[in-house]
């Protein structure tokens, strides 16, 4: 075990049962040391990674929960908690939410210039995402997805 990993377990004992993490999964410290994002290891070779979540599923199939638990963004639930601009909470569909961001267009650049070409071509004004209930069906409010920055 290396020093750092000494020190991250020491932490990670010293927290108890408290969890301490952050949005997107980067990193979760429990007792037991720190559970590293999939596909990253200690310099010893050591690693544990994060679980996959087990996201609640609705009538129709689809999981839902929040994004935050997802070690990468392949594994984000199909229905993301999101809070709308009413101020209550539901989910937006991931696929939807992708092509606001642009997360969905991102597979398709071939070259750093049509990056930058897909960005300035955006609008400014904020997107709109519709927010639903977790039947993904009855709409709640609309959560906005800020423009080009």
């Amino acid at each position: 075990m290396t020093r750092i990993s000494k020190i991250i377990l020491a932490v990670g004992v010293a927290l108890g049962a408290l969890t301490v993490g952050s949005v997107g999964g980067a990193a979760v410290a429990q007792t037991s040391g720190i559970l590293a994002p999939w596909g990253v290891t200690t310099e010893d070779g050591d690693e544990q990674t994060m679980p996959k979540p087990d996201y609640n599923t609705n009538h129709a199939g689809q999981t839902y929960g929040s994004a935050a638990l997802a070690p990468t963004p392949e594994l984000e639930p199909d229905l993301i908690e999101a809070m709308a601009t009413n101020g209550k909470i539901g989910y937006v569909i991931k696929s939807e939410l992708d092509i606001a961001t642009g997360a969905a267009a991102v597979a398709t650049f071939k070259s750093p210039e049509e990056a930058l070409a897909w960005q300035e071509a955006r609008s400014a004004e904020p997107i709109p995402v519709t927010v639903y209930e977790q039947d993904g069906r009855t709409v709640v409010g609309t959560f906005l997805v800020d423009g080009r920055k």
